[in-house]
């Protein structure tokens, strides 16, 4: 039996506490380390090497937008795969699905698999 990890971008911020600034209802930012897409790049590779199958790119008014981000990190690593969490209430799954499928056109997507 084989174990499968996903880490997660923090494209809300990244700190040293779970719950940051828009999550505990505090309006001033606690993070440490804004999104810049550099930092988030790094983060994946890191992902990559440390041998994590996925990274979760969250979704939410508090985040960067996730499917731009997982565009832009796709050509950052080579077998890193991406899962977008999207809100069915929020985004039509039309909508959705024409974005994965655009997003996951990349060879080097893997987008939305676990597999």
């Amino acid at each position: 039996m084989s174990v499968t990890l996903h880490w997660f971008l923090p494209t809300s911020g990244d700190g040293r506490t779970i719950v940051e600034r828009f999550h505990a209802g505090r309006a001033e930012s606690s993070a440490r380390r804004e999104p810049d897409i550099d930092y988030l790049a790094q983060v994946a590779r890191a992902a990559e090497q440390l041998g994590f199958t996925g990274v979760l790119t969250p979704t939410g008014t508090f985040c960067e937008d996730a499917w731009l981000i997982t565009a832009a990190l796709i050509r950052e690593t080579s077998r890193l795969k991406f899962l977008v969490a999207f809100r069915p209430g929020v985004i039509s799954p039309t909508l959705a699905a024409q974005m994965a499928a655009t997003t996951s056109g990349s060879p080097a997507a893997g987008c939305c698999s676990t597999s």
